[in-house]
């Protein structure tokens, strides 16, 4: 029988202090960090495939037959990090210092890491102004692709077969999504290291700032050739089908469903929470896959026929709105893990 004052009345390990809960027992070094250090890993690889791929590529194909002779013509032009002018390098040069900034705030302790995370967060502004900088500097790509692509239709056009073939361009920037990826992660981090079990309110504004630039912006640039000009129009998700409007007001209620999850302070339904979550996230992200953001799917015949040829290119917005659910559930899982912890510290 246990009587008062021993260790057996208390509900904790033997080994403690019967004033100390299993709660309040400090983390180890590697126990605290371990979660920003891989965070740290993934940030590098983004960065690293940043300076790498290029920054600017343009492709333009053509397919099509002239007396039953076929043709298939491929081009590409790509500019890599330091061919976009200033912007590429002032990259390089503000990207050394903040991931070793990032990094000293995550492994110190005490004033050096917070004077680290001060600095950190001032290189964070800086690169900020150099990724809008250098975006500013690349977004002119796919409609000086879209004139060039519609010299080609107009040249080619009248000598190809009818009905064969298309002649198409397409456009990407797959440096600045990388260092954008990777910078983001870097914020993230230094966030969370100020703010101790935050890691779910930073992913949860990351997959909503993704998810409103998804309400916002326009999903899709539809570019059409005519004898003289280049029309071109901008489609945002309301206007690509019902199946958009579905994903798209899904998402905003997945986003409500994880902000109160990781906000609420109760331990109960932790588990099915999760289980509901991780389907529901998966099924937004890989519905995007399926939507119609090809023109000739939703685009009206007469309207069509105006043109000699009908392009389009997907914008970052689509590609945000793709990656917030994803956001979103490393969010959920995160809040999952912290009513775990509660709940067993009780």
């Amino acid at each position: 029988m246990s009587h008062p004052g021993s260790l057996g009345a208390v509900d904790q390990p033997a080994d403690l202090p019967s004033d100390v809960s299993g709660a309040d027992v400090p983390e180890s070094w590697l126990g605290a960090r371990w979660g920003r250090l891989l965070a740290i890993l993934l940030a590098l690889g983004l960065i690293a495939a940043s300076v790498v791929v290029p920054w600017s590529e343009v492709s333009l194909r053509v397919l099509g037959s002239r007396d039953d002779a076929l043709i298939n013509q491929d081009s590409t032009a790509a500019l890599g990090l330091t061919e976009i002018g200033g912007w590429g390098w002032a990259y390089l040069a503000v990207l050394l210092p903040l991931v070793l900034l990032t990094l000293a705030a995550t492994v110190l302790a005490g004033w050096a890491g917070r004077v680290a995370a001060l600095a950190a967060g001032g290189a964070l502004l800086a690169m900020s102004t150099v990724l809008v900088g250098a975006a500013h500097r690349v977004s002119s790509g796919p409609d000086e692709t879209a004139a060039r692509w519609a010299e080609v239709v107009r040249r080619l056009a009248p000598v190809l077969d009818d009905d064969y073939g298309a002649i198409r361009f397409g456009y990407d920037s797959p440096g600045l999504t990388f260092a954008v990826l990777g910078v983001a992660t870097l914020a993230g981090i230094v966030l969370a290291g100020r703010l101790p079990g935050g890691g779910r309110f930073v992913l949860a504004g990351a997959g909503t700032s993704a998810l409103l630039v998804g309400l916002a912006a326009p999903w899709v640039t539809v570019y059409g050739a005519t004898a003289t000009e280049v029309d071109r129009s901008t489609v945002r998700w309301t206007g690509l089908g019902t199946a958009s409007v579905v994903v798209m007001v899904g998402t905003v209620a997945l986003a409500a469903v994880v902000w109160w999850a990781a906000a609420r302070r109760s331990t109960r339904w932790r588990l099915p929470l999760l289980l509901v979550t991780v389907p529901v996230a998966f099924a937004f992200a890989f519905a995007h896959d399926f939507l119609e953001l090809d023109p000739a799917q939703w685009q009206d015949a007469a309207e069509r026929a105006r043109f000699l040829a009908v392009t389009y290119d997907i914008r970052s917005a689509a590609e945000l709105a793709q990656l917030a659910p994803l956001l979103l559930l490393v969010a959920m899982v995160l809040s999952w893990s912290a009513a775990r912890r509660r709940a067993r510290a009780r």
